[in-house]
This record gives C-alpha cells, sequence and structure tokens, in this order.
C-alpha cells in the first residue's frame, strides 16, 4: 500500500484508491468528483469512481502514464468545460492515469470556486 496526502489522506491499493477528505477543501473536492463523474463518465476521460461518501471516494486504480500531451488536455476541457479554469493544473501527470492507452483523469474534484479556497 502506498499513501499520499494533500488535501485528502490517499491510500493506494492494488486495485482501488480510497480519498480521505483532510480539510473542507478536500471534502468539496471528493464531492465535486462524484457530481462530475455523475455528469461527464459517459466522456470516458474520468477515472472510475465506485463510491462516495461524506467526501470519502473510492476509486479505480489506473498506472501512472509518462506524461500527458497538451491535445489529450484540450480534449479534456473541450468535453467537460467546468475544467477550462485558471488555476486547474491539467498538465500535472500526476493527476492522470492510464487504462490501456487512454488517458484518464483520477483527481478531478476541482472547480473554479474550490480552486480559489487557498
Amino acid at each position: 500500500m502506498i499513501i499520499k496526502v494533500s488535501t485528502r489522506f490517499v491510500l493506494i491499493f492494488k486495485t482501488f484508491v480510497i480519498k480521505i477528505p483532510l480539510s473542507y477543501r478536500g471534502y468539496l473536492q471528493g464531492k465535486n468528483e462524484k457530481v462530475m463523474c455523475d455528469k461527464y463518465g459517459h466522456t470516458g476521460m474520468l477515472g472510475e469512481l465506485y463510491s462516495e461518501k461524506f467526501g470519502i471516494i473510492k476509486m479505480k486504480r489506473y498506472r501512472k502514464p509518462n506524461r500527458i500531451p497538451d491535445y489529450v488536455v484540450k480534449i479534456l476541457k473541450n468535453q467537460i468545460p467546468e475544467f477550462n479554469i485558471p488555476n486547474c493544473d491539467l498538465y500535472r501527470k500526476d493527476n492522470w492515469g492510464m487504462d490501456g492507452l487512454n488517458p484518464i483523469l483520477i483527481d478531478y474534484g476541482i472547480n473554479e470556486e474550490i480552486s480559489k479556497m487557498y
């Protein structure tokens, strides 16, 4: 098991991850990931979310990408306009995973309001 910490405490298991909020911002990110998954999960660009409760997320684990090409971020921003915000670092490869050859955004709890909190 691997552990990562930011606004959420992330437990990384073999086939899934658990994201536990450590702050109000982390809680809002978990809630927003559920909203975004429900709204845009059909695009095939967002990591599969198994469940959300009290801002705690259980999500499928994806392998890490080597890099994220600019055109992938542009496609994502065109398909999901909520991600076309100034303080949203979608070029950071830690926010992405790979499903076969397809890049999948795995950290998508941010929105314009949350991005301005800190």
